[in-house]
């Protein structure tokens, strides 16, 4: 993993969480934040992290602005999520501009794998070595957002998107960085395949499976992202969640998709992270920073350790 600096400096300072609580979650070594924290945040007193955006599509000046909304809102780090090779170049010179608060994840969705060209593979390596060896380029911590998806028959086939995604687990293996699954529809499927790769860090983004591959997900030692579909009426991830230990458990937003109540029908952005965090504190009935605490824990061990 790329070493990044910064994160056990200062976090604390301008959190709201006790400076030694979150220099008790940090492992001496790797640290996600570079740089120190922004100023103070008036309108959150923790740290929150989504796991998971996709933020390609700004452009820089918009982007700028929605990074400081998202400081605004106590949303200190977001992952920069790619879903092709071109998207990915996009992340990198994006996290390139917005080092202290954008990380990099790069790789080829399985609705991105129908458009793959010769030599992607070695295309996808160049990238992740090249930014993990160059000191002033943003280190790549995580490979994705990768994997299967068989819920509409407009989707590449299996036949397509099966060998891109194995063969994205083997760069990521070689590479020592988690993965960042996709799997509606093939929760379960998607995991056994990881297992058997010994895939041993694995993130299952915006997760709406079942109970059954909930347990197996987690007994393989993954990661369950809860994306803002959890604030939605009657979603099952409302009951499903009691049942993630809190010690696998992320939050995201899929930005620009799914935004959480209250803001439903809206383009997604990382500062609405904040509703579904405090959702999730109510449902669990713990205090937000309790929850703040755990998932900064979660994620530094995911990308971090």
């Amino acid at each position: 993993m790329p070493n990044m600096k910064g994160l056990s400096q200062n976090k604390g300072r301008h959190t709201g969480l006790p400076l030694q609580t979150v220099q008790n979650a940090t492992p001496s070594g790797r640290h996600l934040l570079r740089q120190p924290p922004f100023p103070p945040q008036p309108h959150s007193a923790y740290i929150w992290v989504d796991t998971h955006a996709h933020l390609f599509d700004y452009t820089d000046n918009d982007l700028g602005a929605l990074i400081d909304e998202a400081i605004a809102a106590g949303v200190a780090t977001i992952v920069n999520t790619a879903v092709s090779i071109d998207t990915a170049r996009t992340v990198l010179s994006q996290c390139k501009k917005f080092p202290n608060v954008l990380k990099p994840a790069v790789g080829i969705s399985p609705f991105d794998s129908v458009d793959v060209k010769n030599g992607w593979d070695d295309e996808l390596k160049t990238l992740v070595n090249n930014n993990n060896s160059q000191p002033n380029e943003p280190p790549i911590i995580a490979i994705g957002e990768i994997g299967l998806d068989n819920t509409n028959p407009i989707y590449p086939s299996l036949d397509i998107q099966l060998p891109i995604f194995k063969k994205q687990l083997e760069i990521a293996n070689d590479a020592n960085l988690p993965v960042i699954i996709h799997s509606r529809g093939m929760e379960k499927q998607t995991a056994e395949i990881c297992s058997g790769l010994n895939v041993t860090k694995a993130i299952f983004h915006c997760f709406t499976g079942d109970k059954e591959s909930l347990d197996y997900i987690i007994n393989c030692g993954y990661y369950i992202s809860i994306p803002g579909i959890v604030t939605y009426k009657n979603s099952h991830l409302r009951d499903l969640i009691r049942h993630i230990p809190i010690n696998r458990l992320l939050i995201e937003t899929d930005a620009p998709y799914l935004s959480p109540a209250p803001h439903r029908g809206k383009p997604n952005k990382p500062p609405f992270l904040i509703h579904t965090a405090k959702y999730i504190a109510e449902l669990l009935d713990i205090d937000e920073a309790k929850l703040a605490k755990a998932l900064l824990e979660n994620v530094i061990r995911v990308f971090d350790s």
